[in-house]
């Protein structure tokens, strides 16, 4: 089972830019070349629609740039789901910086969780909280779910060598990797974006930095590299 991972910083339709409207054809070319089972997909556009998957979205984000076009039939959400396979959408706390979708006929992954620990808060006139607080959130929200069957993907805005969030790599590491949580992502040095999943499943992720890159597509398609994550069953835990 493949699970391809990216923010693509809200690609937009119909600005009436020449080079904005090839940005965001070309990353959903890009998307349907990869032919993953599924995707998560953060800083996401519910204008886009990839053929033959259903789509889950996490609640309108509230999150604005005046740099950004938010015109119909875009809508901008901090994470999205797609999946070739039918989903159900779960409930959860924090529903913004959040997804969490059920896959009811898939015997390797049960729950897949979708989530950007958002450091927009700093540009909003409406809200007082800090990277620290989302990160609070979004771990608090993680121990809820059953470390069974269970893959977690998102943007979490940190990494191992960056000194500013170092606490903050240290308290996912101590308070979930340590808790049962596989973080297979834990040593990378050039993604913000982080995998984690249940000890019942085993994982090989790949990433592809030509996304980020000018080449081929003489603009980047993103900030961030693609991450396509194969998944397994763990034959040790599931003797």
């Amino acid at each position: 089972m493949k699970i391809g991972l990216w923010n693509i910083d809200h690609a937009e339709y119909g600005t009436g830019s020449k080079r904005k409207q090839e940005r965001y054809q070309f990353i959903v070319d890009y998307l349907i070349s990869r032919n993953c089972h599924s995707y998560v997909i953060t800083e996401a556009n519910s204008a886009i629609t990839l053929p033959g998957f259903n789509a889950q979205f996490s609640e309108e984000s509230p999150f604005l740039r005046k740099s950004r076009f938010y015109g119909p039939p875009n809508c901008y959400h901090q994470v999205a789901l797609y999946s070739k396979e039918t989903t159900r959408k779960c409930s959860i706390q924090e529903p913004i910086n959040g997804l969490l979708c059920q896959f009811p006929a898939s015997p390797l992954v049960e729950y897949l969780y979708g989530n950007a620990v958002t450091i927009k808060d700093r540009w909003s006139p409406v809200s007082t909280k800090k990277y620290t607080d989302r990160l609070k959130e979004q771990i608090a929200q993680i121990k809820l779910l059953d470390v069974k069957k269970t893959v977690i993907a998102g943007d979490f805005n940190l990494r191992i060598n960056w000194p500013a969030t170092k606490s903050a790599h240290q308290s996912i590491q101590v308070e979930l990797a340590e808790t049962g949580w596989v973080w297979p992502t834990r040593e990378q040095t050039d993604s913000v974006q982080h995998v984690l999943h249940s000890p019942d499943i085993t994982s090989t992720i790949e990433m592809d930095h030509n996304v980020a890159n000018r080449s081929p597509w003489d603009m980047p398609l993103s900030d961030h590299p693609f991450i396509e994550i194969s998944l397994s069953a763990n034959a040790v835990t599931n003797v």
